[in-house]
């Protein structure tokens, strides 16, 4: 999906779009109206938004890499473990413990 501009057209007059136009423009670029009312459900999702941008903040390799990892684990739950120097790793979690205090 491209990112759309909330300004006008510098090339057209100096005349901003109107809401509804921005209105339009977004359900254009999301196809479909279920699509658009599925993004705005998950920006509701408490801290979604931060996460998200910390992600697009990273260099192409380490998020492509993320990408891959997090594809080839589909469907499966994942666990992020805080390690004693303060890195996080994400890592499968297994299923078969009911918690983690064994």
């Amino acid at each position: 999906m491209s990112r759309l501009s909330l300004q006008a057209d510098p090339m057209a007059d100096d005349t901003p779009l109107h809401p509804l136009d921005i209105v339009r423009d977004i359900l254009r670029e999301a196809e479909s109206l279920p699509r658009l009312m599925e993004v705005h459900y998950l920006t509701q999702e408490p801290g979604l938004i931060e996460i998200m941008r910390s992600l697009i903040a990273l260099p192409d390799d380490e998020r492509f890499r993320l990408q891959r990892y997090l594809a080839c684990r589909r469907g499966r739950r994942l666990h992020v473990r805080e390690t004693p120097n303060g890195a996080l790793t994400i890592e499968p979690s297994d299923e078969t413990r009911l918690d983690d205090s064994a």
